[in-house]
């Protein structure tokens, strides 16, 4: 089997400057602290809350992490993959039968899961995070097969986080670590499971994971449904050549987004919007509480709701509750579509916060909503999964400020305007 390129020397500047980064903000983190207010209604307060009287975050750590300027996506110079994915999944036999297609020379499937973090503990032992029940917090977490992954990992980097995995630890990416104030020796707990963190890498090189582990420590951690295919296939053939090696082993009505490389700066599932790592550091991380009768939807601390949503008029829109980081973009977004004569266009909003998961499944991350991140205009002519029919020139002006439009989706949901990503702007 041929190696990848060694791209070792490049990686490993870029190591020593994310340890580095992290080491110099975890003092910053550490203190920023986000106190509650009485600027929010009673009523969005109790809507979004746990219900739970007190500090939420006792002890040394307070879970709650301010927004940080979410850099720009980079491409780096990764090894030359190919990417593949389905929205609700891989089939269960689809990571044994792809390790048969005679066109494909290696692969790995990573299975992901959100699992909720519990407490977090420092390498020296002190308590980091410890949400007070039944609150937690949302991790990212992934799970590959350590000898599957290796030949895809840069030479710098490829011993260090295979032996991390073989020995049962887990891996973090730089932000990740940077968010959670925890290094090597650092531990994660999810309820009564427990990661030792024995590696910190760049995202990149690991799907952009919060938290990467092995498979056999991912098994009893809940870490269990395949989501996306990284692959090396034989020679450099084009997306629609690789698609064809690749689209028999799921179902034939099951939309897939294929990826070759370079193409895009997040080579994941989903690969369209930004990961959960870069909205934790564009609008803060959250703890909450899944809802015992339905988990896709949970109630955010309080805290995080009081110091981070807002409630505006909108033109157009009317009254809207998003993130105040959010606000700003949307309000500008609304203002030119008003200005261009656009308002017979917008007919009605199914708003902007609202504390769910993706798609309202209980194992996937927290939506953009859930962050306030996110506006749906014109759902019942746009419903989710059918062809938009959203004004063209609407769509136009949100694009040209940032936004990501999910009529673009793989599933298409043409309601759908949300935050994708560069500089932010202050509401309040």
């Amino acid at each position: 089997m041929r190696a990848p390129t060694e791209i070792a020397s490049p990686w490993r500047r870029y190591l020593f400057a994310a340890v580095a980064l992290t080491l110099g903000v975890t003092a910053v983190l550490a203190t920023a602290l986000l106190p509650g207010s009485d600027r929010m209604p009673t009523s969005l307060r109790e809507r979004a809350g746990s219900g739970v009287d007190g500090d939420p975050y006792p002890g040394s750590g307070s879970g709650l992490v301010a927004p940080l300027e979410a850099p720009e996506p980079s491409t780096p110079d990764l090894p030359p993959y190919y990417l593949a994915w389905t929205p609700g999944g891989l089939p269960t036999d689809f990571r044994d039968r792809a390790r048969t297609v005679p066109g494909l020379r290696t692969t790995v499937v990573f299975a992901g899961d959100t699992r909720w973090l519990t407490r977090s503990i420092d390498a020296a032992g002190a308590t980091i995070d410890r949400p007070k029940p039944p609150l937690a917090i949302p991790i990212d977490a992934f799970a590959v097969n350590p000898v599957e992954i290796a030949p895809f990992l840069p030479r710098g980097v490829r011993g260090e986080v295979v032996e991390t995995l073989e020995r049962g630890q887990g891996v973090l990416g730089t932000r990740s670590a940077v968010v959670r104030r925890l290094g090597v020796g650092g531990v994660l707990e999810f309820g009564d499971r427990s990661v030792r963190v024995g590696a910190v890498v760049p995202e990149e090189l690991i799907g952009w994971s919060e938290l990467l582990v092995s498979r056999e420590v991912g098994t009893p951690l809940g870490v269990v449904d395949d989501r996306y295919l990284w692959a090396f296939p034989h020679g450099r053939p084009g997306p629609t050549a690789f698609e064809r090696l690749v689209r028999p082993l799921v179902p034939a009505n099951e939309p897939m987004r294929i990826e070759a490389p370079g193409e895009s700066p997040y080579m994941r599932v989903a690969n369209g919007v930004n990961p959960p790592i870069v909205l934790k550091q564009a609008f803060g991380e959250f703890a909450a509480a899944p809802d015992a009768t339905d988990p896709a939807f949970f109630r955010i601390d309080p805290a995080w709701v009081d110091d981070n949503l807002v409630t505006r008029s909108v033109p157009l829109l009317g009254e809207l509750t998003c993130h105040r980081m959010f606000m700003a973009d949307l309000l500008r977004a609304m203002r030119e579509v008003d200005r261009a004569g656009l308002g017979g266009s917008i007919h009605s909003t199914a708003g902007c916060f609202n504390a769910r998961t993706v798609a309202r499944v209980a194992t996937n991350p927290p939506s953009f909503h859930a962050y306030g991140a996110a506006v749906d205009i014109n759902a019942p002519e746009n419903p989710f999964g059918t062809t938009p029919t959203m004004d063209p020139r609407v769509v136009a002006i949100f694009e040209d400020l940032g936004f990501n439009w999910g009529g673009r989706f793989l599933i298409p949901d043409g309601m759908h305007f949300e935050y994708g990503g560069g500089p932010l702007r202050d509401a309040r």
